[in-house]
């Protein structure tokens, strides 16, 4: 059987996910300043695409790697397909962008307002704000064209005098407003900065004839390699590799509008990108500024809920209460808070010896960062893993890394060839003359804002031997010890499994462990919940799982390289998606394994990156409690049908295509979610 018939192809899936998420903004169930949210993910989402997946591919041509991908597909054809794909995709875009424009102008939001009906106001904006900062660079032999910044916002005005014709360029300020909102007589009106200049042309340009304008960007490469033998010091090789980002090779041009054609050949010749790399859209380019369309009125949002606790954890102790039991979280609906304020108890407590965590992602004003810092001036042992490499937040982690290092933390930066992408916290108190030690592990980023928006799973526990195997986590990721030496004992089970060491190896032991038991005639049945999967030898194990009886659910957000309900292949696996309201980020897996039914969380996706290049956490769940909430957590997700997506073969479809009606497990989450303690 053919590769293609075997295997999806990553991009693609990647961009069929895109599409759902842009779907999104049709759904008569999402209010209407949502869906202008969803529009605006699908752009930031497409930016970052271009940015890393398809500058990789551009990279690939150019050095002449013909080697295949999973699908048989090489990097030319992909580059072929994905510039279809994204053409299209432009297209609904657009449809839905003037749909819904329209829809807000019906309740009074006018977004790119006509400019006559406040122009007093965008007149004073202009000369005020706007017109002082920019700088008109009139193209030719001795103005060629200036570098463009990634995804600088310009203007290519072509303009005319005494009968003879230029080009000039604007290069829109980064410090001015990406929108303008203007409240008057109970409407809103927004104005976009490229609108507003664009209006007032004849002004810039006096003494000239105004010919066109065309509104552009650049997107650049950010898919560079991070390899020097010759940079021992991590911190000052990403310093410099986020220069170079900035000015690498472009990988798309996005216009405003068709572009005459000797003006493409000139973008042709300068920026050296191909015509199936220009993007000529019939919408304003970056829609993120949709993000920025703000009212109060509740019927335009989704409605506001309060993250809860169980109950029994409330106006505790939690050193106390993690001694007698274990604690599952599931962010948003329960409040990610409480960790924050664990590290800041651990911070302030006499007697908390030590606090260790990785960090991955955190946000600005982060509490978590600031109670690590506080705790280490108070003379604690402080350790942090920063991962450098944690792409477009490189910048703020080097923030991080120096703000902790000069409060007295320890701080590291992991591995040169790996990343770490493990989630993990350890907490060592002293208590009546013993060392006592609290873990928490989650398949998400201890960022406060994020956890706000994506769903994710926090497990807290003082389980001996997770404590002793997240000790070795800790000291391998220091630098101290061999990870091809955790195990307690020959006779013990590793319940913290990890990657790149063995973690691979055990999915494949777990899928086998239901293949046996199916041929024996019991049953079988895995339940993967995952955000992508993309790897042959797993895709392939799933397919032997089918082929034998095994039933396989996979709820896989995104990229999913395996092909289900395929006569012969892969009939007893179903895919499904889910897109909605919070965007589905944990790892939950469930083996039927001969009636024991074993859970697992885990950080790492069915990738070849996370399993192969990465430091990743399996962690096996057997507290009752827990396991019991992971397992109901499972079956409410195959239970969802207005926000989920059924795959067959390489294609979504919906079981109700004219509306999203239905269980919607989000929703019923808000409302009321499982206390895991009781």
């Amino acid at each position: 059987m053919s590769d293609l018939r075997l295997f999806n192809n990553r991009e693609l899936s990647w961009l069929s996910f895109n599409k759902r998420v842009v779907l999104q903004a049709r759904d008569e169930n999402v209010p209407l300043l949502e869906k202008l949210r969803f529009l605006a993910i699908s752009s930031t989402n497409l930016d970052e695409f271009f940015m890393v997946r398809v500058g990789g591919l551009v990279d690939h041509v150019a050095a002449g790697y013909i080697e295949k991908d999973l699908s048989g597909r090489t990097s030319r054809q992909q580059l072929k397909e994905i510039s279809e794909e994204c053409h299209n995709l432009s297209t609904i875009q657009s449809d839905i962008y003037y749909d819904l424009k329209q829809q807000c102008a019906e309740e009074k939001i006018y977004i790119e307002a006509e400019i006559q009906e406040n122009f007093e106001w965008i007149e004073s904006l202009f000369h005020e704000e706007i017109f002082p900062v920019i700088s008109p660079v009139t193209l030719g032999p001795a103005n060629p064209f200036p570098f463009l910044a990634n995804l600088r916002m310009c203007i290519l005005v072509r303009i005319k005098q005494n009968n003879k014709e230029y080009d000039s360029l604007i290069m829109i300020p980064e410090m001015l407003e990406r929108i303008y909102r203007l409240k008057r007589n109970g409407r809103s009106y927004y104005y976009t900065v490229e609108q507003i200049i664009t209006n007032f042309l004849p002004t810039i340009y006096k003494g000239y004839d105004i010919i066109d304008s065309f509104v552009f960007r650049i997107t650049r490469n950010a898919d560079l390699s991070l390899h020097d033998e010759e940079v021992e010091d991590l911190l000052i090789l990403i310093e410099k590799y986020l220069d170079k980002r900035k000015k690498s090779n472009p990988v798309r041009l996005e216009v405003n509008k068709p572009l005459p054609q000797d003006l493409k050949v000139k973008f042709n010749n300068f920026f050296d990108i191909p015509d199936s790399h220009i993007y000529e859209l019939n919408h304003p380019l970056d829609l993120s500024f949709l993000f920025n369309i703000k009212e109060n009125n509740k019927k335009y949002h989704y409605p506001g809920f309060n993250p809860w606790l169980p109950h029994d954890v409330k106006d505790k102790n939690f050193f106390d209460y993690l001694k007698t039991k274990d604690l599952i979280l599931y962010r948003p609906y329960h409040d990610f808070g409480l960790i924050g304020n664990f590290v800041q108890q651990a911070a302030e407590d006499p007697n908390v010896l030590s606090i260790k965590m990785t960090l991955y992602r955190a946000n600005e004003n982060s509490n978590i960062i600031n109670s690590l810092a506080k705790a280490a001036k108070k003379g604690k042992h402080v350790c942090v893993i920063i991962e450098l490499k944690a792409r477009f937040d490189e910048e703020r982690n080097v923030e991080w890394a120096k703000r902790l290092e000069n409060a007295g933390c320890i701080v590291t930066y992991g591995f040169m060839d790996l990343k770490v992408h493990a989630k993990a916290l350890l907490i060592v108190r002293k208590e009546k003359g013993k060392i006592q030690r609290y873990v928490h592990m989650a398949t998400g980023n201890y960022n406060e804002k994020t956890a706000k928006l994506y769903t994710d799973i926090d497990y807290l526990t003082t389980d001996k031997q997770i404590a002793a195997e997240t000790v070795n986590l800790f000291n391998y990721l220091m630098g101290y010890s061999n990870i091809y030496k955790w195990r307690l004992s020959e006779n013990t089970e590793q319940k913290v499994t990890t990657a790149p060491n063995s973690l691979r190896e055990k999915l494949q032991e777990l899928i086998d462990e239901e293949i046996k038991n199916a041929r024996k005639g019991k049953k079988g049945h895995i339940i993967a919940k995952i955000n992508s999967l993309y790897d042959k030898e797993l895709t392939l194990k799933l397919y032997e799982a089918s082929s034998v009886g095994v039933k396989v659910e996979l709820i896989v957000r995104g990229i999913c390289s395996l092909k289900p309900q395929v006569k012969g292949l892969s009939e007893n696996i179903t895919v499904k998606s889910i897109v909605g309201r919070f965007l589905e980020h944990p790892r939950v897996l469930y083996f039927l394994s001969s009636g024991s039914h074993r859970v697992f969380i885990s950080t790492a996706d069915w990738m070849v990156r996370n399993l192969d290049r990465r430091v990743e956490l399996l962690i096996e769940i057997e507290d009752k409690k827990s396991k019991k909430f992971l397992q109901q957590l499972l079956r409410d997700n195959l239970k969802d049908r207005a926000k989920s997506w059924y795959m067959n073969d390489d294609k979504y479809f919906k079981l109700n295509q004219e509306s999203n009606t239905g269980y919607n497990y989000q929703e019923e989450y808000i409302t009321g979610i499982n206390d895991a303690s009781e």
